[in-house]
């Protein structure tokens, strides 16, 4: 089995959770069997052959020729999760969006059959436009086009909306298979409607494929809900962790305890209520405890003059943007991390915390909150429950201990090698019809 995979992120270049989804996954597929073709957004015209675990550790570039290059530093563009440029008010009149004119298109749709010219004119359209985010999204489709004409590949799988544009024009060109995987929404990102043209783009992509993989159903409930997506199409994925080579080791660098916050700072990521909780805390517990708030985003700079303002200052630390191994360094030193995101269809680093061996309080708005047993779920805005829970945890530190020793337990049986399995059986439905 052939499979050309279409994804924004893979380490190192990684900006969110979907890097290091789409790296576990990638690798537990080659392991038994499937050969993944990778295209990412480099500037160069290339392509990444996958058919070993070791492969998906050190993926090689390769030309659409299938000429091996030399390992030079391939340039990646530089594109965040925020709105795009001129987003809302500004857009609603640039772009003209007409969700009346996408129904129509779907009208027409028949199971494995070539979409409408209509439709990739109208993409065409919404790409075409003087923007910094989407011209990129349009650079990528047109290098995917480039490069996939020269590969054999027996389905597409796309990874999220930037690469739905590139995953639609390919079905419709080589008339095969096309699964959309929906790792994060508009509506997630933005808590809300969004972006009109990345909305449009969503909602032609997962109608238009012919299976759509949510990574909870929380995820799959926002596909139904706010993009009309039929359930029967729809398949619940969960993600999983890739246990490393070596046990992680805690470190202490701090001799009090470390709360963690890690991820983007978004409002959609709930770093502000994060806060909050840490002001409570902070102000009620009698002994010394440290909170880090691990990441950068808009909310960076408001964050940093809240906590200041308030005379937080040395208590509450902020780290940045973080690589790889700064992430796990943050993780190692950590005793306790809280995720209270507002809308989160999965949420990956739990499974990191826990591999960490850090106890985890996490909102029922997250995904990942579907499948653990050992963490503290709790509604995102319940910041006085999630503020006792913590204190309750700082005051009993053998409870503390023992969660933690259940968490590292709990996490290595959730494994990519199962998810592959299921995957597999998602792709035999669409080649087997």
């Amino acid at each position: 089995m052939k499979v050309l995979m279409l994804t924004w992120e893979y380490p190192p270049f990684i900006v969110g959770g979907l890097g290091m989804a789409c790296y576990g996954l990638f690798k537990a597929l080659a392991e038994k069997g499937v050969k993944i073709y990778m295209i990412l957004p480099t500037k160069e015209k290339v392509f990444f052959e996958i058919s070993s675990g070791w492969e998906a550790d050190f993926p090689v570039a390769k030309s659409p020729h299938q000429r091996q290059l030399k390992p030079l530093p391939l340039k990646f563009y530089q594109i965040g999760y925020l709105a795009p440029e001129g987003a809302y008010l500004d857009t609603l009149r640039l772009f003209s969006y007409q969700p009346e004119n996408t129904i129509n298109f779907l009208e027409e749709k028949k199971p494995l059959t070539p979409i409408s010219e209509k439709v990739l004119k109208r993409i065409e359209n919404l790409l075409n436009k003087e923007n910094h985010t989407l011209s990129r999204v349009q650079r990528y489709l047109q290098n995917v086009l480039e490069v996939a004409k020269h590969l054999e590949v027996d389905l597409i799988h796309a990874h999220d909306w930037m690469t739905y544009p590139a995953g639609l024009f390919l079905k419709h060109l080589l008339q095969k298979p096309l699964v959309a995987h929906v790792h994060a929404t508009e509506f997630d990102r933005a808590i809300g409607y969004g972006h009109p043209v990345v909305h449009e783009i969503e909602y032609l992509g997962l109608n238009l494929a012919d299976r759509v993989i949510a990574v909870s159903n929380y995820t799959a409930q926002v596909i139904k809900e706010h993009y009309k997506v039929p359930e029967e199409k729809i398949r619940v994925l969960y993600n999983a962790f890739t246990v490393y080579t070596k046990e992680p080791k805690k470190t202490k660098k701090f001799k009090c305890p470390v709360i963690l916050f890690l991820g983007r700072l978004t409002p959609q990521k709930g770093p502000k209520i994060f806060l909050e909780i840490a002001k409570k805390i902070l102000r009620q517990y009698p002994k010394k405890v440290r909170f880090l708030i691990a990441g950068a985003g808009e909310m960076e700079r408001e964050l940093m003059f809240e906590a200041a303002s308030e005379g937080f200052g040395t208590q509450v630390l902020f780290t940045g943007f973080l690589t790889r191994q700064e992430v796990e360094e943050a993780l190692s030193l950590a005793d306790i991390v809280v995720m209270p995101s507002v809308s989160e269809p999965f949420g990956i680093v739990a499974l990191e915390a826990m591999y960490f061996g850090c106890a985890l309080i996490i909102s029922k708005q997250s995904g990942a909150s579907e499948i653990l047993e050992n963490a503290y779920k709790v509604d995102f805005w319940d910041v006085d429950k999630i503020v006792n829970i913590i204190v309750d945890l700082l005051k009993h530190p053998e409870k503390l201990k023992n969660l933690q020793q259940k968490v590292k337990e709990e996490v290595k049986k959730i494994s990519w090698d199962i998810r592959a399995e299921e995957l597999i059986k998602i792709y035999n439905e669409l080649l087997i019809n």
